[in-house]
């Protein structure tokens, strides 16, 4: 944690003109200081021990909530889809290969929606690659050759490659990945960029996964730094920019355009390990589009996805747009679907109101949620069977995921576990707190239009500085 955020963070908890004071007096200090005059905040705060609203302030005006959308995303996933569910990527042929192992037509790599497929900290010491393990089967059905194409079919999911509202600049970032039904890697590759071996030489690029199969255009040189940048044009992934002679190599994490095919790309590598020729062209399918292998055709090869509480836990702890998108999409097969979808599910849980989301990762600037009705939604997850598997993929203050380094040294720390959101100008924070006295909370704070005063505390340390009055509460609020 920053030094001044810690600073005014251990100020407001001391709060000492009003320290005994009830509970909503501090927090309406708070709110009524020099930071909060030129933005809009809101703050909900209920006892999910006996149901009552501890403090409001704008509670029912809408707010744009950043990644604290993907609380509603993965609510979904884990009521309606179930915690234990998982996706199965395939690989399909229209047929059996022949004695001599040629298999006529095309190989189909079938994305099922799986969004941690070869993810980057998926695996571990032992665990083998899924593409690796769908190889391996492929092998082992006695495939030597594929006469046709390779394809990798993404047409489980009817989307465009982005959600409705993310902008333009978003998509060159690993952050505004393009979603596919068939996700390898987070769809992103970790471009590793090392000085030449002398002034005035090219850098080296190694693009990890994907070394040696990927268009790349070496603009950048070895000489005084220069910022390094890499963005898609028409000739390939084009690299700018400079490393000093010497220097400690550098890594940018680049989005990849065409993900199923990138994917297919991928696994005809992992089939020529294993001596198996691909004669045709590496493709993508995308729905719509008349499937080569025809409704009947036969399966090679499959692997599992994790289970969702697994994906949802990745999805929140580490604030991934691209799996919250995914998982709003296994609930409909389209963002349309998905969206009507959360609002039957949010009518069952009795939340009429309060939600405007158009994606489901947060990443748009038109989503509008209430604080009010995240409180419901979180008050809603706490009374169901998923509870233990929603709470637990929470961030945890002080602990992991977004919150590891954040309310460090206060007694916030490990009670507080909550969901964080952030956006130009857009802070946010959503989730449950236990006081000092062991009243259980759900709470939403969002902070928008936010520009910190010179000198003055940034937005999250404004938000962190009212959810650790929450959990450095010393008593029961609801008597207050």
């Amino acid at each position: 944690m920053h030094p001044l955020a810690t600073w005014f963070l251990t100020l407001a908890l001391a709060a000492s003109p009003l320290r005994g004071e009830p509970l909503a007096d501090r927090l309406q200090a708070l709110l009524d200081g020099p930071g909060f005059r030129t933005c809009h905040v809101g703050v909900h705060v209920v006892s999910l021990d006996t149901g009552k609203t501890l403090f409001a302030h704008d509670a029912g005006a809408y707010f744009v909530p950043a990644s604290n959308a993907k609380l509603f995303a993965c609510a979904l996933a884990l009521c309606r889809l179930g915690p234990d569910r998982r996706f199965r990527t395939t690989v399909r042929a229209a047929g059996r290969p022949g004695a001599d192992g040629v298999l006529v037509g095309d190989l189909t790599l079938a994305g099922g929606g799986d969004p941690m497929l070869m993810a980057r900290w998926r695996g571990g010491p032992g665990v083998p690659e899924p593409l690796e393990t769908l190889a391996d089967q492929v092998a082992g059905a006695g495939v030597k050759v594929v006469a046709g194409d390779l394809v990798g079919d993404d047409s489980a999911f009817r989307t465009r490659p982005f959600g409705s509202g993310w902008e333009v600049e978003d998509l060159a970032f690993a952050f505004g990945a393009e979603v596919s039904a068939l996700t390898v890697h987070d769809n992103m590759i970790e471009l590793r960029i090392y000085p030449g071996l002398e002034a005035g030489r090219p850098c080296l690029l190694f693009p990890v996964p994907g070394l040696g199969l990927l268009p790349l255009v070496n603009l950048t040189g070895t000489g005084p730094a220069q910022p390094l940048r890499a963005i898609w044009t028409a000739a390939g992934l084009e690299v700018t920019g400079r490393l000093p002679a010497g220097a400690a190599p550098a890594a940018l994490a680049v989005p990849v355009r065409e993900p199923a095919r990138f994917a297919a790309i991928l696994f005809r590598r992992a089939l020529e390990r294993r001596g198996i020729t691909v004669r045709g062209t590496v493709r993508a399918a995308h729905a719509g589009e008349r499937p080569t292998d025809g409704p009947a055709a036969l399966e090679l090869a499959q692997v599992e996805s994790l289970p969702v509480r697994e994906i949802v836990r990745a999805t929140l702890k580490d604030s991934v747009n691209l799996y919250a998108q995914m998982l709003l999409l296994q609930a409909g097969g389209s963002e349309a679907a998905g969206l009507a979808a959360l609002a039957e599910f949010l009518g069952t849980a009795g939340i009429a109101r309060g939600v405007r989301l158009e994606e489901g990762s947060g990443l748009s600037r038109k989503d509008l949620v209430t604080p009010e009705a995240v409180t419901a939604l979180l008050a809603f997850m706490a009374r169901q069977p998923e509870a233990a598997a929603f709470r637990d993929a929470l961030p945890m203050a002080g602990v992991d995921g977004t919150l590891r380094s954040r309310f460090l040294g206060t007694p916030a720390a490990a009670r507080i576990a909550a969901k964080t959101g952030t956006l130009r100008y857009t802070h946010a924070l959503s989730g449950y707190a236990t006081s000092a006295a062991g009243e259980r909370v759900a709470f939403s704070i969002l902070l928008n239009n936010y520009v910190p005063e010179p000198g003055g505390p940034d937005g999250p340390a404004q938000v962190d500085a009212l959810a650790a009055l929450l959990a450095g509460d010393e008593g029961p609020q609801a008597s207050r």
